[in-house]
This record gives C-alpha cells, structure tokens and sequence, in this order.
C-alpha cells in the first residue's frame, strides 16, 4: 500500500488558485493512505484539508491523522521535529508501506526534518518537493485561508484531467554519497576493512575502476585475516615462501594492534616468535629441527652438546623427544650463541607468556593496563627483521594503505 505522509503547511490545501503541496502530491500520487500530521495551529484547517482532498473526482483515500499534534512552541525546533516525525516514519515503515513524503508542507524545520530522513534512512520512501505554479518564490502571495473552501475547490486551476505536474522528487544522491564517503573514512581510520568492503560493494561513491581497484584491495585484506592467505602484495615478491608466510602473519598481527585486538595479538604473538625461530634456524643450521607429524623436535643425533643442556636447564623442564617451543628455541641459540639482539627480543616476548595462556587456554579476561599490545607487535617486527632481510618497511603498510584509499575517497 502506498502512503503519503505529510505536515500542513499554511499553503494547504489551495493558495492563489491552484494546489498547495499537500494537494498537489495527492492528485499526482492518488495514494492509497493518507497520514496528515497537524500542529496545534494547523488543526484549524482540518475540515478545509478533508474536503480538498476528498475533492478529486473519482478517488477515495483512506485519510489519518497522527495521535500526536505538535505543539506551536515545538514546530520550530529541527531536533523535536527530528525526533518526532523519524518515529511517526519508522512506524509506518515497519508496516511494509510504500511511503511518500511530502518536503514542501509545514515549518522550515519540519521540512528540513523529513530532508534528513529522507537522506538517512534506507528503507522504501521517495520524497517530493513541490514546484510553485509560477515556478519561482512564493513571496508576496497572499494566503487564501479565509476564503470559502467550496470556493476554493471551485476555482482551482489544478482541478482539471490535463493540470501541470510540478513534483521533483529528492533522491538524495550526492548527500547519500557525501554520508557514505564519510563512514567509508571513519572505517578506514578504525582499520575496520572487512565492514569497509561490504559497504563498498554496496554503494558506488567513485568511478568503476577506483571502486574496482578499492573493493579487490579491501577484498585481499579481509581473506587474509579470515582464512591466512597470503596478501598480493606479499605474494608477488621475491621472498622464499617460508619468508612470505612470517611477513604476511606479522601484517595480521599488526592489523590486529592497530584494532586493538589484545587477545588476538597475544594468542598470535607467540605464534610468531616460534615460526620466526623455526625460519632462522633452518636457514643457519639446516639439520638442527626435525619434523614429526606436524611438530619439530631437536636432532639429538646432530646436536647432542644441545640436548644435553636443555635437559640439565630444570628452568625450562625439557624431556628427551619433547617437541620445541619458544622458550626451548631461546635456549638453543643461546647455546649456539646467535645474535644477542634476537635472543633479547623473543625472551621479551616470551616474558607475555602467562598473559597468553590465560587467554588461550583459560579463556580468562586480560585487563588492558597489563597488556601493551604495541610493545609486542613491535618486538615482532624486529624478531622478523632478523630472520628476513626486510627490503620495504612493513611497519607503515596499513597507513600507508589508508593513505591511498583515503586520497581517492577525497577526490
């Protein structure tokens, strides 16, 4: 069912001979429903609206009137008009209506009202403005409000088959998009990339190829996080494919900070600091680790010197044909006396261990005051940065990149 919805306005119902804008819709629309919202000082025109509009030949509407009649000391306060006339539409809107608002009748602030409702609500409206039969301000033309209403219907030029249609309809283009660009920002800004992309495919507010090149960009980053791909960007470069995997899981990580995700970045942390060791050691002494099912475990055969000190270290509590961790990679290159720098940085990152395991295995709460999530991304980068030979500085990819998304969402 279609519904017109409208305030009065000191135009209605006929002014200097023609439709005022409440009239004027309806002869055009002929909807099915009429909801008319009256001020106080509207009320007196109540009679005179119900018979203009029951006026057209042939139609016969269903006509309301809203419960609530909007006091005169409100109607010029756009926050009240705001607050009640969005409730009377998201009302009628949750009755699957088809709605027509009416942006040419009542107070400056009502109509401002419903030009903003228009712009921000996503549901089934169209609204129109009303063109004055001159085509221009209606400034010096008198009011007809004291005339006889059987008069007025009488004398109404726009009471005929072949009457001018004066409607624009207000799509609210270039406001949806400025909205639009701006929330865009403001996920940008949070590094919220995965709500980012759904709105991109949803709205287009740049040319084709700019949203193309935006959403496949948004698109990469937001796999990445779900499902651990590689990002493009990593991908396509000359890293061995081990290599790749450390860079991409330290940019996830760094997401990760950046949205201050503190558990993610604890639980991944450690993650790092072990795959980090597990890349330097293969690459320094290849047969130092073996793998079993998964898992990598010391060559006693090779390394025994090793064994034997690991097993005699009772801080770290290392059993014969245990699988390596963190702490036990510590203690190798220590032994193998590697560089101080990297031994420095994961026995540092080492040290959120106890925060880590209440939150993976405890599913404990881990106060933000003792968790500097930013110390810990950046120890992983310089963890990477000795076991990779970093030729971009993939600290600043994502501002970098927010840079480059946000210059375009300017243009």
């Amino acid at each position: 069912m279609t519904t017109l919805i409208s305030c009065i306005g000191d135009t209605d119902p006929i002014r200097n001979r023609h439709d005022g804008a409440l009239l004027h819709l309806v002869r055009v629309f002929r909807p099915k429903k009429i909801l008319l919202i009256y001020s106080e000082h509207a009320l007196s025109k109540e009679t005179n609206i119900l018979l203009a509009l029951n006026s057209i030949d042939g139609y016969n509407p269903m006509i309301e009137k809203s419960d609530e009649v909007i006091s005169d000391s409100e109607v010029f306060i756009f926050d009240k008009m705001y607050e009640v006339l969005n409730g009377i539409i998201s009302k009628y809107s949750k009755e699957d209506e088809d709605l027509i608002l009416n942006l040419s009748s009542g107070t400056p602030q009502m109509k401002s009202a419903l030009f903003t409702i228009n712009r921000l609500k996503d549901i089934n409206v169209k609204a129109y403005q009303v063109v004055t039969p001159s085509h221009s301000s209606n400034e010096g033309i008198k009011h007809d409000n004291n005339l006889d209403i059987d008069y007025l219907i009488s004398t109404n030029l726009d009471n005929r088959d072949d009457f001018e249609k004066r409607i624009l309809e207000d799509k609210a283009e270039k406001f949806q998009q400025t909205l639009i660009k701006r929330t865009m920002k403001d996920l940008l800004n949070s590094f919220d990339y995965e709500s980012l992309y759904n709105l991109s495919k949803r709205y287009r507010v740049l040319s084709k190829n700019k949203m193309k090149k935006i959403i496949s960009s948004l698109k990469d980053l937001t796999e990445t996080v779900k499902y651990q791909k590689l990002l493009k960007v990593v991908d396509q470069t000359e890293y061995c494919e081990r290599e790749k995997k450390l860079i991409n899981s330290y940019l996830i990580i760094l997401l990760q900070t950046n949205r201050e995700l503190v558990s993610e970045v604890l639980i991944r942390s450690k993650n790092i600091g072990e795959y980090a060791c597990e890349l330097y050691l293969e690459k320094n002494y290849p047969d130092l680790i073996l793998w079993d099912k998964g898992r990598p475990y010391l060559n006693s055969i090779n390394y025994p010197d090793i064994e034997s000190k690991l097993l005699n270290n009772k801080d770290i509590h290392y059993r014969k044909e245990q699988y390596l961790n963190i702490h036990f990679y510590i203690q190798i290159l220590k032994e193998l006396d590697e560089d101080e720098e990297l031994i420095e940085s994961l026995n540092k990152l080492s040290g959120y261990n106890q925060q880590r395991n209440k939150v993976a295995h405890g599913l404990s709460e881990i106060p933000a005051s003792q968790v500097n999530v930013r110390k810990i991304v950046n120890l992983c980068y310089q963890i990477v940065g000795k076991c990779v030979d970093l030729k971009e500085d993939w600290n600043n990819f994502y501002d970098q990149f927010n840079k480059e998304i946000s210059a375009m969402l300017n243009e």
